[in-house]
């Protein structure tokens, strides 16, 4: 299990992100209103749990074969403190090629309140290069949920 949440901080670029964060000049405290709504809201589809986190990626971007542009959620069940601020969860935007088995993170975004909602703590380009889903990780997982068939 913490090999999980070891692999999404390096696999999904977040690590970068938190030292960042850490490093910089507490934000002001979060407000409680919800992040402003996108033209489609991410209908998030549950696809690991262990004990301190639950991961999600946006079902309405779920496909069978191709490259895609995805959503992955990491909910937090204990919010974390970066910057002097609370986190409860994070978004990951990355790139799946289906076909060519790899994946690519393209930005991360914390958040102040659960399911990527509330104020923004910090977010951050990866400049992530395509790679391989390691064996075992959370990529493979969110590879997994992405790209088999049902």
């Amino acid at each position: 299990m913490v090999k999980v949440a070891a692999v999404l901080l390096a696999g999904l670029s977040w690590a970068p992100l938190i030292a960042r964060a850490q490093t910089t000049a507490p934000p002001s405290p979060p407000s409680s209103s919800p992040a402003p709504a996108s033209a489609a809201a991410p209908a998030w589809k549950q696809i690991y749990e262990n004990s301190q986190t639950l991961f999600y990626v946006d079902a309405g971007s779920v496909q069978q074969t191709g490259q895609y542009n995805i959503a992955a959620l990491l909910e937090y069940k204990i919010p974390r403190v970066i910057g002097g601020v609370q986190v409860w969860s994070a978004i990951s935007r990355m790139k799946i090629s289906c076909d060519e088995k790899r994946m690519a993170t393209v930005d991360n975004t914390l958040y102040a309140l659960r399911m990527g909602t509330g104020k923004v703590v910090i977010s951050q380009t990866t400049g992530d290069l395509w790679h391989p889903p390691q064996p075992g990780s959370l990529g493979e997982i969110i590879w997994n949920a992405v790209c088999e068939k049902k």
